[in-house]
């Protein structure tokens, strides 16, 4: 020991100190065969470990001969150590396993074992980088190209399985195992989810299991799917069948599709069972590949329009929900809009249903809707379709659809109509009829239908609800703009003007004249409403008379407009005297003219009262058939028979009864409804040519020169309504005749305006 003395001296000049630095002591040394001894004991507690046998130490002890073989810088020797006693132990026991796979025994005792082996093996390196931890943080995080130790381990077992054929053995046994589960056999779930897991832990799932295993799925599904696919059946399954239902026997689609959602829902089972996550996605895209993908077109062409037609919402979903999986759904649309066209066009191409036909097209509509929904989850694609396919279905035959659209609506707005209840539930059937009346191309021809009901609604007040009137006129005027109802609308004003204009003339009158009749004018403006033929009618005295006030009434407040009546869209209410009583008859202006013939004369001939009259033998005849040969018969007529001549003789039936106190004779309807049919869509065909002159004077004015068929194209852009190509043709030559195009000297497709 040594020290030194250094003398100094303070600030207030005290006693000096003195610094003394004693000598360290010696660093003792190691044995010599420390080292050996402690490596000796760590490797024996690791075989202590590997063979499931006591430790001679405590692991508290051995972790503490570990760290100071570690602070000595021995780590490198106890990595040395760990590692050949693990790779020693690994070899042994996995040669072991693969000699016994070589030879008889069953595939489920070679995976047994091989389960138990890395069970163990997993134990005994958890427990071995316990004792070894200090090793773990420190040599091998402080040295380059060293695996920790968990790694080193699964290493040892990765190397040996990957360096000989064990690994391909294992990967073909677990395969196989999978293989007879879906054959519904009971194979050992913990030991496939084990050694699954070890192909995980050892890095072998993805580059060598997933491979052979997706092929695997994909052998077995082809060979499934090709031998269910042959056996298919025209056979409706019910909606209700279980999946676990045996497939043997035949199949139908139905019955393939749950199979097929089945299968899937196993196999995403299984994947969460004991398969990689990571594979779900790849496993359930083959197993739809092989079983949906590549007989899409099959399954579509053998049974979907009979799992239409039965309203099979739960397997049309099952089957949309497959193909859109595999991207088909372009498939699934031809298919859809197929069979909405043929299923459309039994209906529209059918004339003897054409008294049903929009009843037809509404449930037609509702079910396709309801497929849409509950089935096909609205894909907008799929709404496209279906909006495409009704309309050109629907238009097939020309003008008709219009027609019974708009007889459809007459019906149910009229008051003898019971099909709707409710003002909602009436609202809600016209905006069904709405969706129909959007696929139609012909809208005019419609508005012409439409309009000729309405007149007759609201002229023999046949209109069950106004307020419902006035709610489709404003649908329509939010479906096709103003100008497509304002002809509608005008019809509308002239009731209500009508109604105000004749409440003042009636009270005009009755300050004039107490026993003037009842006289309730109604006017209408030219050219809102249809065009009418007039009738030549002598009216009774009393209703002349009040029409020619009327007619000064009116001139008084508008002497520029000309009064036509209209004596056959008239009505009356006549007071008649019975043997039973007084009832009052419901007549049109013809039936209450010929009624009052009879106030004067007990009995006239048919001559006579055409004489008195002045009627047409048609209207004649009708008017007096529906008095003496229909349901009520206030005249006699002799000879009795079912129609009129012109010698037959007429009384007063004074012996009518009718529990009614009110009865309406309404007029013999005569068969003239294609010639009235065709009356209106003659006069729509002539709007539709004056459109198309508007229309080319338009284009040729703003072009100045134009091909045909570049002409053509336009004006069919400009149009509203379907026209043809030799409509077209004729205008363009009536065009021509007047001078307003003329045609290219050198090229006849080529047409100049004519300022």
């Amino acid at each position: 020991m040594w020290a030194t003395k250094r003398s100094g001296s303070t600030i207030g000049g005290g006693p000096q100190k003195k610094l003394v630095v004693k000598g360290l002591r010696p660093v003792p040394a190691l044995p010599a065969t420390y080292k050996e001894n402690t490596l000796s004991r760590l490797q024996s507690a690791v075989r202590a470990i590997q063979t499931s046998q006591p430790t001679s130490q405590g692991l508290e002890e051995l972790y503490r001969d570990c760290e100071s073989l570690c602070l000595h810088k021995f780590g490198s020797e106890i990595y040395e150590m760990l590692q050949a006693e693990l790779e020693s132990y690994t070899r042994r026991q996995l040669s072991e396993i693969n000699s016994q796979a070589a030879d008889s025994t069953t595939n489920q005792t070679v995976l047994g074992q091989a389960q138990r082996f890395w069970t163990g093996y997993i134990q005994q390196l958890d427990l071995i980088r316990c004792v070894f931890l200090y090793l773990d943080r420190t040599y091998v995080l402080q040295t380059a190209n060293v695996l920790s130790l968990w790694a080193m381990g699964l290493n040892t077992v990765k190397r040996y399985l990957v360096e000989t054929d064990m690994k391909s053995r294992l990967i073909r046994l677990v395969i196989g195992e999978i293989t007879k589960e879906r054959d519904s056999k009971v194979v050992d779930r913990v030991t496939i989810s084990a050694l699954v897991n070890m192909f995980i832990e050892l890095g072998l799932y993805v580059p060598f299991f997933m491979p052979g295993f997706i092929e695997s799925t994909r052998e077995y599904y082809q060979r499934e799917s090709r031998r269910m696919v042959r056996g298919l059946v025209p056979v409706i399954a019910p909606d209700h069948m279980q999946i676990d239902e045996p497939l043997s026997g035949a199949m139908d689609v139905p019955r393939y599709l749950l199979h097929v959602s089945s299968r899937l829902e196993q196999e995403s089972e299984r994947i969460d069972s004991y398969l990689y996550a990571d594979s779900k996605t790849v496993l359930l895209a083959t197993v739809r590949m092989e079983m949906v993908e590549k007989h899409a077109d099959l399954l579509l062409s053998s049974s979907f329009d009979a799992m239409a037609d039965a309203d099979m919402l739960a397997d049309l979903s099952r089957l949309y929900t497959l193909l859109a999986a595999v991207n088909r759904l372009d498939s699934l649309k031809k298919v859809w809009a197929s069979y909405i066209k043929k299923t459309g066009l039994r209906l529209v191409q059918a004339p003897d249903l054409d008294v049903n036909l929009v009843t037809r097209l509404l449930t037609l509509k509702q079910r396709l809707d309801d497929i849409l929904r509950e089935s096909f989850q609205n894909n907008t694609m799929l709404v496209n379709a279906l909006r495409e396919a009704f309309g050109e279905f629907i238009n097939t035959r020309r003008n008709k659809p219009a027609q019974l659209l708009a007889k459809f609506i007459d019906q149910r707005m009229r008051t003898s109509s019971k099909s709707a209840s409710t003002e909602d539930e009436m609202d809600e059937l016209l905006d069904r009829v709405l969706v129909l009346f959007r696929f139609i191309q012909g809208k005019d021809m419609f508005e012409a239908y439409y309009k000729r009901d309405l007149a007759k609604r609201l002229l023999y007040n046949k209109s069950a609800s106004i307020d419902t009137e006035k709610s489709m006129l404003q649908k329509l005027k939010s479906e096709c703009g103003a100008g497509f109802t304002n002809r509608l609308e005008g019809m509308h004003r002239d009731m209500e003007v009508s109604e105000e204009l004749a409440t003042t003339f009636a009270e005009a009158r009755a300050s004039k004249d107490q026993d003037a009749i009842n006289f309730h004018p109604t006017v209408l403006t030219l050219a809102f409403w249809p065009n009418y033929d007039q009738i030549q009618l002598v009216v009774p005295r009393q209703v002349d008379d009040a029409q020619e006030e009327f007619v000064e009434f009116y001139s008084a407040k508008h002497q520029s407009r000309n009064l036509q009546w209209q004596h056959n869209l008239g009505t009356c209410l006549l007071k008649v005297t019975f043997d039973e009583g007084v009832k009052e008859l419901q007549l049109s202006i013809v039936q209450g003219t010929i009624m009052l013939l009879f106030t004067e004369e007990d009995e006239l001939d048919y001559m006579r009262i055409q004489q008195m009259t002045g009627l047409e033998d048609v209207e004649l005849k009708r008017a007096l058939q529906s008095l003496a040969c229909g349901k009520y018969r206030v005249l006699t007529k002799d000879p009795k028979s079912r129609d009129v001549a012109s010698t037959d003789r007429f009384s007063f039936n004074s012996q009518f009864k009718c529990p009614l106190a009110r009865v309406r004779i309404s007029q013999i309807a005569v068969k003239e409804d294609d010639k009235e049919d065709r009356g209106v869509e003659e006069h729509v065909h002539q709007d539709r040519m004056v459109s198309i002159d508007a229309a080319l004077i338009r284009i040729m004015k703003a072009r100045r020169s134009l091909e045909h068929s570049a002409l053509v194209t336009e004006l069919m852009g400009q149009l509203r309504f379907n026209t043809s190509t030799s409509d077209v043709k004729e205008r363009l030559e009536t065009m021509i005749e007047r001078e307003y195009i003329l045609r290219d000297d050198n090229n006849h497709m080529l047409y100049h305006y004519i300022a």
